[in-house]
């Protein structure tokens, strides 16, 4: 009886270290109104299980989420989605210049075609990291949209699309810990005007 305790116990504390090690925190959230936009910056903060970077450096990129989505509360009805912003990013390593590249873009990645993204290579994956996980200036909203009188909450949330990984990797990643990293955040919306 004591040993399938003590198996238990310790089976709990792997399986909470693990999840340790993948969590995600957000900091320094800032909304700016500028003009005609709103933007978003922030510095998300996660590390990088080895399982995933073992992955990449086997030739397997791996695609990040950010969404934002700015909701107006009503007391009548459902709450109404007032703006919603995504930035994708895709992590692959290449092998023949041994240089991690980081692509950015509006919308999800395809097979067909890059569509319009911005690239960059690095020298390593931690020079990499920071630019997923450093949000500057990020155009969520227009200025316009939002209304001074409202109650408004953002919702922020970061993910590891597992969608975008080649299909025996995503019934793979399923049950393990190490690719579930995700953060949904949400709060009540302030922001601050600048000149």
């Amino acid at each position: 009886m004591w040993r399938w305790l003590l198996i238990t116990v310790t089976v709990c504390l792997c399986l909470t270290h693990a999840q340790a090690n993948t969590s995600v925190d957000i900091q320094a959230l800032k909304l700016e109104r500028i003009e005609q936009g709103v933007y978003l910056s922030a510095n998300l903060q996660f590390d990088m299980p080895s399982l995933l970077e073992d992955a990449m450096l086997k030739g397997v990129s791996l695609y990040f989420v950010t969404e934002v989505d700015i909701v107006r509360e009503r007391w009548y009805f459902y709450d109404k989605n007032v703006s919603h912003a995504e930035r994708h990013v895709r992590v692959s390593f290449m092998p023949l210049t041994r240089r991690w590249r980081v692509s950015v873009s509006p919308q999800p990645f395809s097979a067909a075609g890059l569509g319009m993204n911005m690239g960059q290579s690095y020298d390593n994956l931690d020079d990499a990291l920071v630019s997923v996980r450093r949000l500057v200036q990020w155009r969520v909203a227009n200025a316009s949209d939002l209304e001074a009188d409202t109650k408004q909450n953002i919702e922020v949330s970061f993910r590891l699309d597992l969608t975008q990984l080649p299909r025996p990797l995503q019934m793979g990643a399923a049950g393990q810990t190490d690719w579930n990293i995700n953060l949904t955040r949400k709060q009540r919306l302030v922001l601050v005007s600048t000149p």
